[in-house]
This record gives structure tokens, sequence and C-alpha cells, in this order.
């Protein structure tokens, strides 16, 4: 628990708090801009929240830097930490064996986490507690959206949140990590497809890639057959160096017929332009009277012209691709005496080593094809299995979390009102949720029903602290207010409230009241001693 705060620039200089209810008392009159909240956002700061540097900046900007010495004691055991606006990232810790040291502010909200004994599968400390400090300026207090810590909170974390704070998460999270490593296969795989080590095939071509996988198996045990007439070791003959052997192979061949095409083309620009040419635009006249032969004739004596001049660089690259040619046939032959020196006799049967190695090449490949879209659709398949029972435990976890509250809120309801005064309800969905105050939608109830909702997460859950600023009090029925007063008593937990015009409360109220109540302010006793004159919005 939150055990003291200084700070030198309040009022009271030191602060000292009860292990239950705390109150911060206004004025009977009810006036504002005399520093409630900023007193609020001062304990916030002190449990590791940012907010007081942007909306207490008016604070700052007139009474200087603020340096707060806060005291928690756990287990009866003190803990002692200073924190500063100009440099609110560290915290310095003053119990340590070297007595003091600079930590950062994670370590501190990492300590208070660890301190408040959260489970390990809880949402970080400020995640927990933010979304319930509901103080002026941290806009989270529209009691048509109490969940959330401000106002465009996105869904997704706002039910994350919730099913760690009830416990739930811990049977999502073994899901998701199962999910987690489906998900960390399917992008082994497909970086397979993307970078082309595996060709990736559709339902429709993957039953023709196993045909023809079988095809290929089948002659593959034919050849082997085959071989072993010959006495010959298969396991000898398809070894890796000999696949090597006939995969170079291939890729050889494959360089020579794109070479002797390239040959090909050379040698029709070198006959190009022959006079037997205009022969053959007289035969065209006879289907095209009208074609203009002299201009074809130009134009084909331009392209002999452009022919001789580069006949000699084409009669060139023509002697460097067939020297191309001889080099590629070369190695064949290099590759092919290789493959020869598996055999033990010249009679041995070079041809049908060489099939086996072809269709032991397309055996592993079409394999690989084949493996992997298996694969692929057994891990699609459980990927699918996991998405479906993660968001069925999700319902089913969102389903009890709602079952809880609605319950809680109806009973905490029940207390705060007589005559069987209308229950929320809180509707959890996978996507949103909807808090609905069900036909009495006056200000002062949507409160009321707001604060049975924290009562209720503050009840079931590790939620170590509650802070209310008096903007959730002010339109509530002076009867229910009173009873809401004594309900926060009730809870073993540290809260935190501001309120206002005590007067109006019954006498045993202002008693219990007083007994809580760990700092008074009015107009002339303002929270940092001096008035600027600025609405604070308390």
């Amino acid at each position: 628990m939150l055990k003291s705060l200084e700070c030198s620039q309040l009022i009271k200089q030191k602060i000292d708090f009860n292990k239950s209810l705390n109150v911060l008392l206004g004025p009977d009159d009810g006036t504002n801009s005399i520093g409630k909240s900023s007193v609020l956002m001062l304990i916030d700061f002190a449990f590791g929240g940012d907010d007081f540097l942007k909306i207490c900046s008016d604070v700052i900007d007139n009474i200087g830097e603020i340096e707060i010495k806060a005291e928690f004691l756990f287990d009866n055991k003190s803990f002692h930490f200073v924190r500063k606006t100009s440099n609110p990232n560290i915290v310095k810790f003053c119990f340590l064996e070297e007595n003091e040291a600079d930590k950062q502010i994670e370590d501190f909200r990492k300590f208070l986490s660890k301190a408040y004994n959260l489970p390990e599968n809880y949402p970080s400390f400020r995640s927990t507690v933010n979304p319930y400090f509901r103080i002026w300026g941290k806009d989270n207090y529209n009691p048509n959206k109490p969940l959330n810590s401000f106002p465009n909170e996105p869904y997704l974390k706002i039910r994350t949140n919730l099913l760690k704070l009830f416990g739930f998460y811990s049977l999502v999270d073994v899901l998701e990590k199962n999910k987690s490593k489906l998900e960390n296969k399917k992008k082994i795989i497909q970086g397979m497809f993307n970078e082309g080590f595996v060709q990736k095939v559709s339902k429709k071509e993957l039953v023709l890639k196993r045909k023809e996988l079988a095809y290929v198996q089948e002659n593959l045990n034919t050849i082997k057959n085959e071989i072993e007439l010959y006495a010959l070791s298969v396991n000898e003959i398809i070894n890796k160096d000999n696949l090597k052997l006939k995969i170079e192979k291939n890729e050889l061949e494959n360089k020579i017929t794109s070479s002797k095409f390239q040959l090909l083309r050379i040698e029709k620009n070198l006959k190009f332009g022959s006079y037997a040419n205009a022969k053959t635009f007289e035969r065209l006249s006879e289907f095209f009277p009208d074609v203009n032969q002299e201009r074809l004739l130009e134009i084909e004596k331009f392209h002999i012209g452009i022919s001789k001049i580069l006949k000699n660089e084409l009669l060139a690259e023509k002697e460097k691709i067939e020297e191309k040619i001889n080099v590629y046939q070369s190695d064949i032959k290099e590759i092919d005496d290789s493959l020869k020196k598996v055999l033990s006799t010249s009679d041995k049967p070079v041809a049908l080593i060489d099939e086996l190695l072809e269709l032991s090449i397309q055996e592993k490949k079409l394999s690989d094809i084949v493996s992997y879209a298996e694969l692929k659709g057994v891990v699609d398949s459980k990927s699918i299995i996991l998405k479906d029972e993660i968001e069925q435990k999700i319902i089913d976890s969102l389903d009890e979390i709602q079952k809880i509250l609605n319950q809680s809120m109806a009973m905490y309801i029940d207390i705060f009102y007589q005559d069987h005064p209308a229950h929320p309800t809180i509707k959890l969905s996978e996507t949103s949720y909807e808090f609905n105050h069900n036909q009495d939608t006056g200000t002062g109830k949507s409160h009321a029903n707001m604060i049975a909702l924290d009562f209720s997460i503050f009840e079931h859950t590790h939620l170590p602290v509650l802070i209310h600023d008096l903007i959730l009090f002010k339109n509530i029925e002076v009867h229910a207010c009173e009873q809401i007063l004594k309900t926060y008593l009730s809870f073993d937990k540290q809260t935190f409230i501001a309120i206002d015009e005590l007067k109006k409360y019954s006498a045993e109220i202002i008693d219990l009241v007083r007994r809580v109540t760990f700092l008074e302010l009015s107009p002339q006793r303002l929270a940092f001693k001096k008035s600027w004159k600025k609405l604070e919005g308390s």
C-alpha cells in the first residue's frame, strides 16, 4: 500500500494514508479550482503514472518542478522512492543495500507489480490500474464506456486486459503460443516457395504431381532392377556426387541448346539480304498487287548495308559461341567419364545409369513438391482449428466474466439503491462491448453504475488500488452516495476518492469521512498554496 507521500509544494507537505478508504475533502460550498484533482494526479504519479506531466502542466508552470517522496508498505516493510517531474523516467530507490540507486520508471512499475503480487499473466502494473484511476482530465470516466483507459482505446487491448485481470488469459495464451509456432512453420514453408526452392502447387495440381511421382518411382524401380542384373550397386550409383554431376550435365545441355539458338540467329543475320529476296517480293505481288516493291527493295538494301557493316562482328560472335559449345561438350564428356568410373567393365549400361540419375533427380523434386504441399495443408488445417479453439475459448471466457460482473453489479446497485433499482449490464463480445444502464440513464445513476462496475472488478480481481475523483459523485443522490462511501470501507484494499459538500450527508457519514480524510482543501487552503486562476475542473 501507499503509506505516505511527501511534496514540499503541497499545503500539507507529508500526507499519511490508510490501508482502506482515503478521502480528499473539498469545501461545503463545492468550490472548484482548489487542486483536488491535481492532488489525485500526484498520487497517480506516485504509482508510476505519467498523466500529471500533461494534465497538470499548469501546476508545474506556476510552482516549478515537483519532487515527491513516496513510501510504500509491503509485508510490514517500508520501501522509499523519489520521483521528479523534471526527470520522470528515473526513480530513486532509497532502500537498497547501497542506500540509493537511480532506476528506470519501468523498473519501479515492475517492482509495484511484484510487490502487489500481481499474477504472472497479468497486464503490466499501469495497464492494470490506469482504467480505474478515474481522475478529472484523464478522460476515462465516460459511464457508457467504463472499460476504456482513454476514449479511442482499441477493444483488443481492453479485451486482453480484462481476460488477464480475471485469470482467463493463461488458457488462451497456451493456444496462442501453439498458434504462433504454427505461424512460424507457415512462414518457413512460404519462404521455401517464395525463394523457389520448392514449387508451389494448387490442390488440383497436387493430385497430378502425386500421379507423376508414382509414375517416376515405378520407372525408377524398373531401372534399379535392370541395373542389379549387371551386379551394380544402386546405392553406389545414386549418391550425392553422382547426382550433382548429373545436375551439372543437365545444365550444360541446356546451355548448349541455348547457344545453338544464338548461333542459328547469327547465321540467319549473315544470310540476311541476299538478292534472292527480290524474287520473293515478286511472288508477294501475286497476293498483294498494290505492294510497293521498290520501297521494300530500298529497305532490303538498307538491311544489306547494315549486315555488311556488322559482318565481322557477327562472325566473331559466331566463333565465340561455337567455342562455348565445344567447351560445354568437353565438360559433358568429362562428366560422362566420371560417371563411367562407377562401372567395373566397359560393357555396363552407361545410358541406364544416366537414366537412373535423371529419374532420381525427378523423384527428389517431385517428392519435395508433394511433401511441402501436404505439410502446408496440415499446418493450414491446424491453424484453422486452433483459431477456432482460441475464438471459442475467448467467447467462453468473456461470457464467464460477463456473468460475474452482471451478478456483482446487481448486488452493489441493490446496496446503493432501494426499491428495486434498474441493474446495469455489460455485454462482452469478441469485437466490442456494451455497457447498458437499462432505462435509467440519469447522470447520477450512470456514474453509480460505473462505480458498481469498478467495485465488481476490484472484488473479483487482483486490482490493487482505486482512485475516484469528485466528478463521479457530483450527481449521485445523497442516500446512494452514503451507501457507496460505506462500501469503500468494506474492501481490504486501498482506495482514494475526492468529495465535497460534506454537510449534506448524515452525521454517521460525516464522522466516517472525517476519520479517513487525508487532506482537506478550500479556497483559503489551496493544494499548492496559491491560485493562478486556471480552471482545473475540480
